[in-house]
């Protein structure tokens, strides 16, 4: 052959003769010059070089298992190469030099298919290592350093000795995040020649590559740092459920494992749950580890400031919405938007307590920032209305309403008082007080009456849900079940939150009394997200007890404990301190 320098693209021709030792000498040393200036090439050769190693180790390892003969190794020439690839790499040598605009299709055929084929002579070089050594790891070898970079890529904690060290976490979290870590595949080599299937697994971890992974980490017996492992795979795939089942079943046999409590609390507040995910970060923290305790630390204090904050603002609107319905201050608009669901039950009241048109009309700031919320002009309408009616008798009702509020109603005088309001055609009174006087679901035909008169929305799809309870408490499941469907699509449309989070609870729980547990784990998560959406605590307690029966009763007993542990951490000072069997302080009124 000629000298290679004047034969343009025909060069990329002669990568595979090269790294096969059959070029002459000169064409050898034009070949090297042209390999340190071409990505293309030199890629490729790598690809051909690893290859070579990779089939000379397998069949080295066959031969000793079945007496195959070993294939040749690389020759000397074509190693030298290698190492003017890797000083390819470098910045001084890759100066003035940009990569190819044009790859031609076959070599992109050719590079697909060594791709391929290198797959398949490692795995079938790594099933080799299996039956060599199915227990993975060496005798007597440390664990191969794999997390070499400044920050990690994956917020998950890792067991293995190699890639267990902490870094900063260097990725923003986001639902679509594919941690990449690139691990030398003369890393992944040696640990295949070291019989080492564990950090195998966590190479592919590191990688983004779960499927392969988990392949490696089914290969090995179970253990607290295997498990623990198992459970990052599957929280990277969104398996929660199963996550939370591997780390309850480490922390069940080390309770101080501080990779297993580190990623059981990404996987708790991956579920929403940041009350237990806070505790669980916690307990590393007192571990005192480096990097690690201080990061938890941090994780902590940012989810319980986060509830903490939440939770606040719920009571300061239940707190000044009590004294709004008792003809005190009325609601800030930055409190109406805190908590939007609550402060509509504590306007009605308000309204329907109220003495005077004067003091209804006081309070029509709040019924502006709420229909700015849920749209339209319900709210400021209906006081509008209010305001027109005939308060010489309207007052007594009122008054006698906020008697029932209060909780001071004269026993026996219910009845009398439900007739009074029919009576006085005050059906918007009369909303508020059939529930409070526990005259629900008894009384629904009457309550849907009142609704209609009335034309609001809320009480409209409140109306079907009391419908739906009566029909599924007659053993009319199928018929509770289209009433319920069809009033979720209607509130989904008028986006009325609360009431839709309290027609997914009912259905939630018409699914689990027929044993539809998937249906009925769907729908309470749907309600769960209504009330997390709008901060409605009270409710979100309630959800979160109703998906703790249900992974009960699914057999799903990790998840059960999470969601009750969390449902009971949730309840605040002032509803811990209530006596047993009377109404937490935190309750609202039922509308």
């Amino acid at each position: 052959m000629s000298g290679v320098s004047d034969m343009g693209d025909d060069i990329h021709d002669l990568v595979h003769a090269f790294a096969d030792g059959e070029l002459e000498p000169a064409e050898a040393e034009d070949f090297r010059k042209h390999l340190g200036t071409c990505k293309q090439c030199q890629e490729e050769l790598e690809d051909i070089l690893q290859l070579q190693s990779l089939g000379g180790r397998l069949a080295e390892l066959e031969g000793k298992q079945a007496s195959i003969p070993t294939e040749p190794v690389p020759s000397k020439e074509a190693a030298r190469p290698a190492e003017a690839a890797r000083m390819a790499e470098s910045p001084r040598a890759s100066e003035g030099t940009s990569p190819r605009a044009f790859r031609p299709a076959w070599s992109r055929r050719q590079r697909a298919g060594l791709t391929v084929l290198l797959g398949g002579v490692l795995a079938a070089a790594f099933a080799v290592v299996v039956l060599r050594n199915p227990g993975g790891g060496t005798e007597g070898v440390g664990p191969e350093a794999l997390a070499l970079a400044p920050t990690r890529s994956m917020e998950a904690r890792l067991s293995y000795g190699g890639a267990s060290g902490w870094r900063p976490y260097g990725v923003k979290r986001s639902g679509n995040e594919r941690p990449v870590e690139v691990v030398p595949l003369e890393t992944q080599v040696k640990l295949e020649k070291a019989g080492d299937l564990y950090g195998l697994a966590t190479t592919f971890l590191l990688s983004g590559e779960r499927e392969r992974a988990a392949a490696y980490l089914g290969k090995l017996s179970a253990s607290p740092e295997v498990d623990s492992d198992r459970a990052v795979v599957a929280l990277s795939k969104g398996e929660l459920e199963e996550a939370l089942t591997l780390l309850e079943g480490v922390l069940e046999k080390a309770p101080n494992h501080a990779p297993a409590l580190w990623n059981r609390g990404l996987v708790l507040r991956e579920l929403g749950l940041d009350l237990l995910a806070a505790e669980s970060f916690g307990k590393v923290a007192a571990l005192n580890e480096p990097g690690w305790s201080d990061e938890a630390r941090e994780r902590r204090t940012l989810l319980e400031r986060k509830h903490q904050e939440r939770q606040s603002r719920w009571m300061a609107v239940r707190d000044a919405g009590k004294a709004m319905a008792e003809q005190g201050p009325i609601l800030s608009s930055e409190q109406v938007r805190d908590a939007p669901p609550l402060a509509r039950r504590y306007l009605y009241l308000a309204v329907w307590s109220a003495p005077t048109a004067e003091r209804v009309r006081a309070l029509m700031p709040v019924a502006q920032a709420l229909d700015a919320h849920y749209g339209g002009r319900v709210l400021q309408d209906y006081l509008e209305r209010t305001t027109q009616r005939d308060f010489s008798k309207r007052a007594p009702l009122a008054a006698t309403f906020a008697q029932v509020l209060a909780g001071k109603l004269e026993p026996g005088a219910s009845e009398g008082f439900i007739r009074q309001l029919q009576a006085s055609g005050e059906q918007d009174i009369l909303l508020g007080a059939l529930p409070l006087l526990d005259l629900m679901p008894a009384r629904v035909e009457l309550y849907q009456a009142a609704a209609r008169a009335v034309g609001d929305p809320w009480f409209l799809t409140n109306a079907e849900l009391q419908r739906a309870k009566a029909q599924f408490g007659a053993n009319e499941q199928a018929q509770a079940e289209t009433t319920l469907r069809a009033a979720i699509a209607s509130c989904e449309q008028q986006g009325l939150d609360d009431r839709c989070a309290e027609l997914e609870r009912a259905l939630a729980e018409l699914y689990t009394a027929g044993h539809r547990l998937p249906e009925a784990r769907e729908h309470a998560l749907r309600g769960l997200r209504w009330v997390q959406q709008v901060n409605d605590a009270g409710m979100e307690a309630q959800m979160l007890q109703d998906l703790g029966q249900i992974a009960r009763l699914r057999e799903s007993l990790a998840l059960s404990r999470a969601y009750l542990q969390e449902a009971a951490l949730l309840q605040p000072e002032d509803c811990s301190k209530a006596q047993p069997g009377s109404r937490c302080a935190t309750s609202v009124p039922p509308l």
